[in-house]
């Protein structure tokens, strides 16, 4: 086995921050400029009709990666393991939580499938827009499995590998892009060719991760532990739960505020939301390339006892996240109607409302950034009980009931203004009870 310690422990924190966090940036920034072709193609062959397609089912398909966040918790729990210098225990949770992962994704997809239509209407679909929302969720549903393993490439980057785990992001954001141009501009199968590729990428990718973890030399599958433990299940979904109810939740927030704009802006602000929602989605994938990679950092030092180190790293993670959070405000504030009409030609009306929407719903995403560094920490010391609160706080308290009351006084204005107030405040006040609990476990204390 690896000393892993060489890795996390015995280089200077700055450096072994960006040996971890470099590759998952650019795994995640690549991945995500894929995303945003596809959508380029979607919007250059099907327009205002597939932006307001893909602003439906985005919250599906939050929805299905909900469930890969609910496996997170593998990585948190073996980095934590491996630090204790637990291999057997780690591989455990290894064998365990895949076999749970393949079991969860089989029953996601024979439900989703059953119930596929109810849950379109439940998100808003109505008749001018359901062919295409069920034409894309045909091809969008059989990637839940390959998705929730493909989100184990964390645990490939926990581990020690950040470079394979950067490699992986890669090849699947840019073999899509490539399947994107064949199926939507050369075969001409439409937004159904966009998910289809993306189908593909994920399930190849997807394999690739399991035939890693029978090769790995640190940890790997053995037959003797696989098993149906249910006490390991629920620890991985006690780590992984806050970031699964967030991902829910953010969903039940997307449909509300689809449905609050189309109520006060029609199909017009339906399909705004389409791209403000990607806008959002780059920002946040960004940083949390770098989250993930400091998160790695964090729970293997904490399981280590090496609390000193674990405060060093988040002080750098705050400061790279809120000042890189706050250029890219800055570049989209000044560029935004260069970035809609890179989504959408020849719909001048479309581009004027977009442009306004998005200065108002993503100006405060500094306090975004801020606020997912902080949760991240704490779900890094499996300390998910203040994350699921945070998280419950941010969505159901603040951000849902705003939607609503904001809309109510201020129409769409207010229902744009509702994301940004709602993170805003929550991002302060998690702020003050991070640095209460990096006192707390300094190793003076």
């Amino acid at each position: 086995m690896q000393d892993l310690s060489l890795k996390f422990e015995k280089q200077s924190t700055l450096t072994t921050i960006l040996k971890f966090s470099i590759p998952s940036s650019l795994g995640a920034i690549i991945g995500m400029l894929c995303v945003l072709t596809d959508r380029y193609f979607i919007g250059q062959v099907a327009g205002r009709e597939g932006m307001a397609a893909i602003a439906l089912v985005f919250p599906y398909a939050m929805i299905i990666n909900s469930f890969n966040f609910a496996f997170s918790g593998i990585a948190i729990i073996i980095g934590v393991k491996l630090g204790s210098k637990d291999r057997e225990g780690a591989e455990k949770v290894l064998c365990t939580g895949f076999l749970w992962i393949l079991i969860v994704g089989v029953l996601l997809t024979i439900f989703l499938f059953l119930f596929n239509i109810p849950i379109l209407k439940i998100l808003g679909a109505s008749s001018s827009n359901i062919a295409s929302a069920i034409e894309y969720t045909n091809f969008l549903i059989p990637i839940a499995t390959f998705q929730i393993i493909l989100g184990q490439s964390t645990l490939v980057r926990g581990i020690g590998d950040s470079v394979t785990a950067m490699g992986v992001n890669i090849f699947t954001g840019v073999f899509n892009v490539i399947l994107d141009y064949l199926f939507i501009i050369k075969f001409d199968m439409g937004i159904g060719g966009a998910a289809l590729a993306t189908l593909i990428a994920t399930a190849l990718s997807a394999f690739y991760i399991l035939f890693y973890f029978f090769k790995s030399d640190v940890i790997t599958f053995s037959k003797k532990y696989f098993s149906l433990d249910l006490k390991i299940l629920k620890e991985i979904f006690k780590i992984g739960s806050p970031r699964f109810y967030n991902q829910l939740l953010q969903s039940s927030v997307i449909t509300v505020t689809n449905r609050q704009a189309g109520v006060y802006g029609g199909d017009i602000a339906t399909a705004a939301i389409g791209i403000i929602s990607i806008c959002r989605s780059v920002m946040n994938t960004s940083l949390q390339g770098f989250n993930q990679g400091t998160a790695a950092i964090i729970s293997y030092t904490f399981g280590s006892k090496n609390y000193e180190r674990v405060k060093e790293v988040l002080k750098i993670q705050l400061y790279t996240v809120i000042s890189v959070s706050t250029i890219l405000v800055l570049l989209m504030l000044f560029n935004t109607e260069k970035i809609v009409s890179f989504f959408i030609k020849n719909d001048p009306p479309l581009v004027e409302f977009t442009v306004s929407a998005m200065r108002l719903n993503l100006f405060l995403m500094p306090f975004t950034a801020m606020f997912l560094a902080c949760n991240n920490f704490f779900q890094s010391i499996k300390d998910s009980v203040i994350a699921t609160r945070f998280f419950m706080l941010r969505i159901v308290i603040l951000n849902i009931p705003l939607v609503y009351i904001l809309g109510y006084f201020f129409k769409e204005i207010g229902v744009w203004l509702a994301f940004p107030i709602s993170d805003t405040l929550v991002a302060i006040v998690m702020f003050f009870l991070t640095i209460k609990k990096i006192r707390k476990i300094s190793p003076d204390n």
